[in-house]
C-alpha cells in the first residue's frame, strides 16, 4: 500500500516537471517573437523617420539653391547696370536697356556642391516685364534642384535709367566751399580757395562785415553777379581777390547711395564689448555688440578683416580711453551712435576705401584734442544719417591729410562752433540737404559742399584737395545711380 502510494506521487511529480519545461520554452519562443517584432518595428520607425528628415533636408536645400540663384543673378544685374554706367553715356533709356538686355539675358547656372550624395545647383532665368519711359521691369525665376527634389523662387526687378547730368564729387570738391543755395559770411571769416553757389536770387551771396575771400567767386547759371553778390561797402576788390563770374551751367548735386538707406540691424540684449581703468583689450573680426565702450584710460584694438561687419548700439570712447580701430578689405562698421566724450581719442587705420555708417556723431562732450584721426594708404568714407553735434574745441583729423577722410551727411545742420577754443576739421564735408555754419574761430581745411552755408567771426576755411582725379570715389559710378534706380518690387516662391 505504502508502495503503491509512492509510485503515485512519483508519477505526479514526472507530470508536473514536464509540462513546466515545455511552457518554459513556449515562453521564450512568444518573448522572442515579441522582441523580434518590436526591433523590427523600431527599425522601421527609425528608417522612416530618416528617409522623411532627408527628405526635408534635401527640399529645405532646395530652397536655399534657389534663393541663392535669385541674388546671383540680381547682383549680376546690379553690378552689370554699374558697368554700363561706367563705361560710356547712353543718348536714352531705350538704347540703355537694349544694351543691358544684351548682357543679363542669359541663364545662369550654379553648381553648389552636394548635398546627401546629391549634387544641389541653381539655373535663374529672366525675362523683360514692364517697359516704361525711363525705366524696365525685368522678372526673374530661380529654380534650385537637389536630386529630383525643384524648388523655385521668383522676383520682380525694376530699373531705372538716370541720365548722366549731375556733376562728379571730384567737381563739387574743386571749391573750398560750395552750396546749393545761400552763402552768407560776416565778421571776419575768410576762405582760402574758390567758393562757389547755385543760387541766382538777390544777395545770395551775402558779405557783411570784413570778410575776404582769397580766390573767385562762382554764383549760378544765369545770375545776375550785381544782384547775387551783396557787399555792405567799397568795391567788391575788398573783399573778393579773384574773379566773379556765371557758372555755365547748374551743378546737379549727386545721389550718393546709401545716403537715407542705411539700415541698422537691432542688437537690444546682444554682449557688451568694454574696456574699462587701464585695461589693453584687443578684439578681432566683427560681430553684433549691445556697445562698445573703453573709459578711462582703456585701450582697445579692434581688427576687422575681409567680410567682417560690427554692429553696435553705441560706439563710446570715454574720458582718456583710446580705440585703435584697423580696417582692410571690406570691413564696415555699424553704430547708430558714435560718441566721444572728454580727451579720448578714436583712431581708425585704414587700407583702401573704407565705411563706417552712423545714425549720430555726437562730439558735444569731446574736450580739445585730435578726437578722430586717420592713418594708413586709404580712405575713411563717413555716412552719417541724422546728426552730426559739434562743440567745445575738439578737432577732427588735425594734422592729417583732407583727402583720407570724407563725410556724407544726410541730416539738416552742420554747426562747426569755435565755443572756447580753435577747433579743425580737416577732410571733405558733402552735405547736400544741411545748412553749414562756421563761427568763432572754427577751421575747416579741405572743401565744403552744402545746401547753404553761413560763416562768422574768425571762421576761416582753406582749401585743400579732398578728391584726386586718378583716385575717384566710388569709380563716380553712384554719383548718378540713387536707391531707387534698382529696386526689389517683389520676392516670392512659386
Amino acid at each position: 500500500m505504502a508502495l503503491r502510494y509512492k509510485n503515485a506521487l512519483s508519477n505526479v511529480h514526472n507530470c508536473i516537471s514536464a509540462n513546466s519545461r515545455g511552457s518554459v520554452l513556449l515562453l521564450a519562443v512568444l518573448a522572442l517573437m515579441v522582441v523580434f517584432t518590436l526591433g523590427t518595428g523600431l527599425l522601421a520607425v527609425a528608417t522612416s523617420n530618416y528617409v522623411m528628415n532627408q527628405a526635408e533636408h534635401d527640399y529645405q536645400a532646395a530652397f536655399y539653391a534657389a534663393e541663392a540663384g535669385l541674388h546671383h543673378k540680381i547682383e549680376v544685374m546690379r553690378a552689370e547696370m554699374d558697368r554700363l554706367y561706367l563705361e560710356g553715356s547712353y543718348i536714352n533709356a531705350s538704347a540703355f536697356f537694349n544694351t543691358f538686355w544684351g548682357r543679363i539675358k542669359n541663364d545662369e547656372i550654379l553648381n553648389l556642391g552636394t548635398v546627401n550624395d546629391k549634387s544641389v545647383s541653381a539655373v535663374a532665368t529672366v525675362n523683360k516685364g514692364t517697359l516704361g519711359n525711363d525705366f524696365c521691369e525685368y522678372k526673374i525665376s530661380s529654380e534650385g534642384r537637389v536630386g529630383r527634389i525643384r524648388r523655385t523662387l521668383e522676383g520682380i526687378v525694376r530699373m531705372k535709367y538716370v541720365s548722366r547730368t549731375s556733376t562728379p564729387l571730384s567737381d563739387l570738391f574743386s571749391y573750398a566751399i560750395f552750396a546749393d543755395g545761400k552763402v552768407e559770411m560776416s565778421g571776419s571769416s575768410q576762405i582760402y580757395g574758390n567758393a562757389g553757389t547755385n543760387t541766382t536770387v538777390h544777395k545770395g551771396f551775402y558779405l557783411s562785415g570784413h570778410p575776404i575771400i582769397h580766390g573767385d567767386v562762382v554764383i549760378g547759371h544765369n545770375g545776375d553777379i550785381g544782384q547775387v553778390i551783396y557787399i555792405p561797402w567799397g568795391s567788391m576788390d575788398n573783399f573778393i581777390k579773384g574773379e566773379s563770374r556765371v557758372n555755365d551751367s547748374l551743378i546737379e548735386f549727386p545721389v550718393i547711395e546709401p545716403m537715407g538707406n542705411i539700415s541698422f540691424p537691432d542688437v537690444k540684449g546682444k554682449p557688451s564689448l568694454e574696456v574699462q581703468g587701464v585695461d589693453v583689450m584687443n578684439h578681432n573680426g566683427g560681430g553684433q555688440f549691445s556697445k562698445v565702450v573703453t573709459t578711462a584710460s582703456g585701450k582697445l584694438n579692434l581688427n576687422l578683416g575681409d567680410g567682417d561687419r560690427l554692429y553696435t548700439d553705441e560706439f563710446k570712447v570715454n574720458g582718456a580711453g583710446k580705440a585703435n580701430v584697423y580696417m582692410s578689405g571690406d570691413a564696415e562698421i555699424y553704430a547708430r551712435k558714435l560718441i566721444l566724450d572728454g580727451s579720448g581719442e578714436l583712431i581708425f587705420h585704414v587700407d583702401g576705401d573704407k565705411r563706417v555708417y552712423l545714425e549720430t556723431l555726437d562730439l558735444t562732450g569731446a574736450s580739445s584734442g585730435n578726437i578722430i584721426s586717420v592713418e594708413g594708404e586709404g580712405r575713411l568714407l563717413l555716412f552719417i544719417e541724422k546728426e552730426l553735434k559739434r562743440g567745445g574745441s575738439a578737432n577732427i583729423n588735425l594734422n592729417g591729410n583732407p583727402s583720407k577722410l570724407i563725410v556724407f551727411f544726410n541730416g539738416d545742420k552742420v554747426d562747426f562752433s569755435g565755443g572756447g577754443g580753435s577747433p579743425c576739421f580737416t577732410g571733405g564735408l558733402y552735405a547736400p540737404r544741411a545748412t553749414v555754419s562756421l563761427s568763432g574761430s572754427a577751421t575747416v581745411k579741405g572743401s565744403i559742399v552744402a545746401s547753404t552755408i553761413s560763416m562768422e567771426g574768425d571762421a576761416s576755411v582753406y582749401f585743400e584737395e579732398v578728391v584726386d582725379e586718378d583716385d575717384p570715389l566710388f569709380g563716380e559710378q553712384n554719383q548718378r545711380i540713387g536707391p531707387e534706380s534698382f529696386v526689389i518690387i517683389s520676392y516670392s516662391e512659386k
